[in-house]
């Protein structure tokens, strides 16, 4: 194998690529990249067994091949490198030569036929979705779902089709939750699961795309395909919990705030909350909002801000982590909390109101 590359080039699909690989794996292979030279291309292929990615640069291939690297050497090695044509080659001696300007590297490497077969399920029926779209809506549900891999169900988001035209995206922990109801060309005849893990992939390669993306489902797998790279991400097999049971009616008991103004007294009191549940208590009455915390050996704290809100008196204790989650999440300069009754969760929407809204389970006291 044989091949010139732009420095730059290499070194974006290895940032691209490199992420994606498994460093403490049992099997050494998922360490590595899978490098195919062919025609006037390279195509860079990671894999962790769940999600997989596939990129292509244009390069100029004089004997085609392959070989798998070590994914983080090959990106440390290729950022040092001066800008400039890269020369790849493989050695008589089974190393990997790296050669730019006055710079030579001789990199260990595996068998490329110990890679993971990929499959790039190009006979899947897909659909153009905005990539910056899809990005939005993993932004506003993905802080909710579970990280605790033993409750693998929560560990994925809910995507599901709610008419013809909507598509809704739904993460939860069993503490918090956070839907959204886009428009973005979905046609889903069932119910998907897809891995927080792999969400988080897909976007941080969608975050640099504009325009559309092709989007499809087979039985097992999500496949997204642009000009570059094709992804693919195995899905959950299993039961989503029936989140509209936790999602009380709209209810009359609504206060509104100024979003960055509870964002900063919230992080101030937050400092002397308990480091075990994060406890932080919301008394609410009409025109202001305090906000207390106690810690068993470090003091107290308390701060209020002024609110829109003309009800009764009540109080809530509330993990205040997740609370700055859901408003960290929200992209109005004011929001509102709706409030029920005494154990009810605490609904958190834009104003104006929007198609997405997240909600938090009280803590008890």
């Amino acid at each position: 194998m044989l091949f010139e590359i732009g420095r730059d080039t290499l070194l974006e699909g290895l940032s691209k690529t490199t992420p994606l690989t498994e460093r403490k794996s049992t099997l050494p292979i998922l360490s590595h990249l899978l490098l195919t030279a062919r025609e006037s291309e390279l195509i860079m292929t990671a894999t962790d067994l769940e999600t997989g990615l596939q990129v292509t640069c244009d390069c100029t291939v004089s004997d085609p091949g392959s070989v798998a690297v070590p994914a983080r050497k090959a990106f440390e090695i290729v950022r040092e490198l001066p800008s400039g044509t890269v020369k790849v080659e493989l050695l008589d001696t089974g190393r990997l030569g790296i050669e730019a300007g006055q710079s030579a590297i001789k990199l260990a490497v595996m068998d490329p036929t110990d890679y993971p077969a990929w499959s790039a399920f190009e006979n899947v029926e897909k659909v153009p979705v905005p990539a910056q779209r899809l990005v939005y809506m993993i932004d506003k549900t993905i802080f909710a779902a579970s990280t605790d891999e033993s409750r693998f169900n929560l560990n994925g988001i809910l995507v599901e089709q709610q008419d013809d035209k909507t598509t809704r995206l739904v993460a939860t922990d069993g503490h918090r939750l956070a839907t959204i109801d886009e428009n973005i060309g979905f046609s889903l005849t069932s119910k998907v699961l897809i891995p927080r893990k792999s969400l988080l992939e897909i976007r941080r390669i969608l975050d640099s795309v504009e325009g559309e993306i092709q989007v499809g489902f087979e039985p097992k797998n999500v496949v997204i395909t642009a000009e570059r790279f094709t992804m693919t991400a195995r899905l959950i097999e299993g039961d989503y919990p029936d989140y509209r049971k936790v999602v009380p009616p709209r209810s009359e008991v609504v206060i509104k705030a100024q979003r960055s103004a509870l964002i900063q007294t919230l992080k101030r009191v937050a400092v002397l909350t308990p480091d075990r549940n994060k406890g932080i208590g919301l008394d609410v009455s009409p025109g202001g909002m305090e906000m207390t915390a106690t810690h068993p050996d470090l003091g107290t704290a308390r701060d209020s801000i002024d609110v829109d809100y003309q009800g009764d008196k009540f109080s809530v204790l509330i993990n205040v982590d997740y609370l700055l989650d859901s408003l960290d999440a929200i992209d109005t300069d004011e929001i509102i909390f709706e409030y029920r009754k005494e154990g009810s969760p605490i609904v958190i929407r834009p104003f104006p109101e929007k198609d997405y809204f997240n909600l938090v389970m009280p803590m008890r006291k």
